[in-house]
């Protein structure tokens, strides 16, 4: 038997990819390994959204470059974004590649294995996990000044709804990994359908992903504030498994700092956006993500952002420091903002936000919660029990760990919730 190990780098939107390169590897008679360590086949999807992105992936390939030179692994191949940014200075870099697959060039893997084209693509689970991620269009049309996504993959390209109905039933069929939660992604999830219907169609593509009964919860992100209508809202009223949870990447509060992003939305509008949510959806819990020392921001700017946060409360929020990409608008501006100061921002915002997402996590003590029991605490003896609650997205948003229990992992279960600690939960089963 054949073996292969991929290493999926990069976000959600590129783990699809990676199981899509996963189905074809499966095709072709290749058996998926743990490590890279005696596969005869070692795949890496790349990310190179950051420049940390792609110092991440000269890290791991110098540790396969030298598994292959040692004969610890076969051939090495590599695809993703970096075919898009980078390609040259990694292809001089590492001549151990064996072959640079085009980013989502599906066919060249194919005819690399010397497959005959499928004409379709499958996906193949690569985490165990018990959600599964629906991409609904990759590329994105918005062309905010500090990113480089849009000359990577493109322009935004929405999947028709039959065919995404058609990838999210087969999702839901996978008898090996059975999916209770769905979580729809793009780089624009709020602007679906624009391209090719002319319309937003999230709505519509929602009410077909919620009749698809095996799916017990539906997770909307990367909702841009800009393309978000409120009156969608009485979706969420009225779909069970439409979790209200609402993440909404903003990047900062200030209108000219907002304005300097390509943004379109100020501040006093976002705030409005927030409490319209939490007006018709009082359970509702928001997340978002902020830049600190994108240029031009100022102290005062700074510390008006943190008042921003106070005021909307946030139940969870990422703050990442502005990285200056090569190929944005935003790499030429003045105002370039010192790195020290930058993460100063972000650190004194995390301490900030730490304290919100403490006080409002306590407000479940006491509370029953459905939560998805997932595996057991690895790092426990006493056979702990580690799921996540309704408003708890996979990789970002802590745990919930639950007492030792007869259950089965990936259901949905009652969960009364004793106390809190950090970002995680803590309860027992209630039936």
């Amino acid at each position: 038997m054949k073996t292969y190990y991929l290493e999926s780098l990069g976000c959600a939107k590129n783990l699809v990819d990676s199981e899509s390169f996963a189905a074809i590897l499966e095709r072709a008679g290749y058996q998926a390994l743990e490590t890279p360590e005696g596969a005869d086949l070692v795949l890496v999807n790349t990310c190179s959204f950051l420049r940390d992105s792609l110092h991440e992936l000269d890290l791991v390939l110098a540790e396969l470059a030298e598994l292959k030179n040692s004969g610890s692994c076969g051939n090495l191949l590599v695809t993703g974004c970096v075919t898009k940014r980078g390609l040259e200075e990694f292809q001089r870099c590492y001549p151990e590649v064996d072959a640079w697959i085009p980013l989502k060039d599906f066919a060249a893997l194919e005819r690399y294995l010397e497959l005959p084209g499928s004409g379709k693509t499958e996906r193949k689970a690569i985490t165990h996990s018990y959600y599964r991620y629906l991409r609904i269009s990759d590329g994105c049309s918005n062309h905010c000044s500090y990113c480089a996504i849009p000359s990577i993959r493109g322009e935004m390209q929405s999947v028709p709804i039959p065919e995404l109905v058609e990838e999210a039933e087969r999702l839901a069929a996978d008898s090996d990994y059975p999916a209770q939660e769905l979580i729809v992604i793009a780089q624009d999830t709020a602007s679906y359908g624009m391209d090719i219907y002319g319309r937003k169609a999230l709505p519509e593509l929602l009410e077909k992903l919620h009749a698809i009964p095996q799916f017990q919860w539906i997770r909307v992100m990367y909702l841009h504030p800009d393309h978000f209508e409120t009156d969608w809202l009485e979706l969420w009223k009225r779909l069970p498994k439409l979790l209200p949870y609402f993440e909404i990447p903003i990047q900062h509060s200030e209108d000219g700092i907002l304005s300097s992003m390509r943004r379109k939305l100020g501040g006093m509008e976002l705030i409005q956006l927030f409490h319209k949510i939490r007006e018709s959806l009082p359970q509702a819990v928001l997340r978002t993500t902020l830049i600190c020392g994108y240029p031009g921001e100022k102290r005062r700017h700074a510390q008006t952002l943190q008042r921003f946060i106070r005021e909307v409360r946030f139940l969870h929020l990422g703050a990442f420091v502005y990285s200056p990409e090569e190929g944005t608008l935003a790499i030429r501006m003045e105002g370039q903002v010192p790195a020290r100061t930058a993460k100063n921002r972000r650190n004194r915002l995390l301490a900030l936000q730490s304290e919100i997402s403490a006080e409002l996590l306590q407000q479940y003590v006491g509370q029953t919660l459905p939560v998805l029991i997932e595996d057991f605490d690895e790092h426990d003896e006493e056979g702990m029990l580690q799921g996540r609650a309704w408003f708890q997205a996979p990789e970002v948003d802590g745990l919930t760990f639950v007492e030792p229990a007869d259950v089965e992992p990936g259901k949905i279960y009652p969960v009364l919730v004793t106390d809190v600690i950090d970002m995680d939960l803590f309860g027992r089963i209630v039936i």
